[in-house]
């Protein structure tokens, strides 16, 4: 019973702190600043700690699945696979650690995988921790992923697209015309 309560404590406080990272990102995003270093790391920590809230939480089997063992492994292996793989190539797209933590805005990047998805590394996120609830069939991780997949989206419409938008004006919005938010065809532009 006691792993019961600290997965609530430590998810309690995961929520806490990054609703309050949420809320000190959208302020500054909203004045066109670029974000602080206090802020990037907030984010990392928030990103840390949620996936391995996940994983503990499927590590520990919280609230089981009725799945088959077989299907869960083979499916959680396949979405960890492909999220941590589209993550990576979102990642390396980049080429800078302060441009992927919000730090640095030099230029939209819309080569490489972000010719198909505006949000690659969401993406791979999402699916990484679809799979790892999978995998340990729990129903708590998979209610923790859902959650996440939730509060990332909100982040992207409401905060990141705005200041995005204001950021390179009409070159982003024909870029959001013609790629998908997270996967698909490219339109012609």
């Amino acid at each position: 019973m006691i792993k019961m309560l600290e997965f609530y404590m430590a998810t309690g406080i995961a929520v806490t702190i990054g609703l309050y990272v949420l809320s000190k990102t959208k302020k500054v995003c909203m004045e066109g600043k670029t974000l602080s270093l206090g802020i990037s790391i907030g984010w990392w920590i928030t990103d840390v700690a949620w996936t391995a809230l996940v994983a503990f939480s499927s590590l520990y089997n919280i609230w089981p699945l009725e799945m088959g063992e077989m299907t869960a492994l083979i499916a959680g292996l396949i979405l960890l696979g492909v999220g941590c793989s589209l993550t990576l190539i979102g990642i390396i797209e980049f080429h800078s650690l302060r441009k992927i933590s919000g730090m640095e805005v030099s230029n939209l990047i819309t080569t490489g995988i972000y010719r198909w998805s505006r949000n690659p590394q969401f993406l791979g996120f999402y699916l990484a921790l679809l799979g790892i609830s999978f995998i340990g069939r729990s129903g708590y991780a998979f209610l923790l992923a859902i959650m996440a997949i939730v509060y990332c989206h909100y982040y992207i419409v409401r905060v990141e697209e705005p200041y995005l938008e204001r950021i390179f004006g009409e070159k982003y919005l024909q870029y959001k015309l013609s790629v998908p938010r997270y996967v698909g065809i490219p339109k012609k532009r």
